[in-house]
């Protein structure tokens, strides 16, 4: 086989410092996806005038499920921002 292709769909091998680059930005979207819609949520809060408790109970829910997704994408990011900070000193 031919060390340029890589395997099954027959792409071009990507350099090991592109796919942490990839990789990273990828997170980093993720994670600002996910503050995104604590955003959202938020602004749903305070359009929401019936029920001013159940809306509060709902978005502190929401915010706990997601908070809970970004501090599993933080550790990934900053080992990927770190390594790239390495391979650039």
């Amino acid at each position: 086989m031919n060390p340029l292709f890589g395997r099954g769909r027959g792409g071009v091998r990507i350099p090991s410092e592109d796919k942490a680059d990839r990789k990273l930005k990828r997170l980093q979207q993720i994670e600002a996806g996910y503050r995104a819609e604590i955003r959202r949520a938020q602004q749903s809060l305070k359009g929401t005038t019936v029920d001013r408790v159940k809306a509060e109970q709902k978005f502190k829910k929401i915010r706990a499920k997601l908070e809970a997704k970004i501090e599993k994408v933080q550790p990934k990011i900053k080992a990927l921002t770190n390594l790239r900070a390495e391979r650039k000193s």
